[in-house]
């Protein structure tokens, strides 16, 4: 019987682990975020770009304060104007994309449209 209160314990911690260190919509950079859809693009003052998907982030840095549920492309990312392009074709057809967080405040290196590898 000690056994199988052991096991059901064991199973159970396992299964929040795996609960919480998934990547399903949180800032766990760096990373790739879960195959999303994009809700808002925002082009903020210092030229950077903000992007709200869903499934949401959270406990993102964004640039210019738009709150931690948004990804940001700084302005001095040398492809910030292919991800911008990208990221708004995206929005405007519905496809899918997966975003690469370069660290833990949502920093976004790379993009895939059309969901992930």
């Amino acid at each position: 019987m000690q056994f199988i209160k052991y096991s059901w314990v064991k199973i159970f911690s396992i299964c929040v682990f795996m609960l919480f260190s998934s990547n399903k919509g949180f800032a766990q950079g760096p990373g790739w975020t879960v195959t999303s859809t994009v809700q808002k693009v925002i082009v903020t003052i210092n030229g950077g770009v903000n992007v709200r998907l869903t499934p949401e982030l959270t406990g993102c840095t964004s640039q210019s304060g738009y709150g931690p549920l948004y990804a940001s492309i700084y302005p001095d990312h040398p492809g910030i104007n292919r991800i911008e392009a990208q990221l708004l074709a995206a929005y405007s057809t519905g496809a899918q994309v997966t975003l690469f967080l370069s660290d833990s405040s949502c920093k976004v290196s790379e993009v895939i449209i059309g969901g992930s590898f």
